[in-house]
């Protein structure tokens, strides 16, 4: 999920050190909000109002052992809760001026593609969604 509050996004320091958006995997009977919702508060201890899909993007694994993915990119807005860390990692709020060269190259298609959206949206309820196919050398 995508949390930007006054130039700043909200992001996970891992702790190896790398930089993500919060974000997991569905468990079974849960609804694709439900996912982003929980994993955003499990991650950050604060509370999400979700705003809209920005993207979809899919992932298919090169070998058996690895997972192919369909990973949907919402937007929203802290809603409640007192920010908190965990196993996941440390929440942080960074300046989009310096995101760019703290995040994996995968995070920047979507940081694009929310800039995209951030640009179209003007205070709509609902809007399109860019969806993808990531190649192989894409990942």
């Amino acid at each position: 999920m995508i949390v930007e509050d006054q130039g700043r996004f909200l992001l996970l320091r891992r702790p190896e050190g790398g930089l993500v958006f919060p974000s997991g995997l569905m468990r079974w009977r849960e609804h694709l909000m439900q996912t982003a919702e929980r994993e955003f508060k499990e991650e950050t201890g604060l509370q999400a109002k979700l705003r809209h899909v920005v993207a979809c993007y899919s992932y298919s694994s090169a070998n058996f052992v690895s997972m192919s993915a369909l990973v949907f990119v919402y937007c929203g807005e802290v809603s409640s809760g007192e920010m908190r860390g965990s196993v996941e990692g440390q929440p942080c709020w960074i300046e989009e001026s310096k995101l760019l060269d703290r995040v994996d190259f995968r995070y920047i298609y979507m940081l694009n593609d929310y800039r995209e959206h951030r640009k179209q949206h003007d205070g709509q309820e609902f809007c399109g969604i860019v969806m993808r196919e990531m190649a192989d050398e894409n990942l």
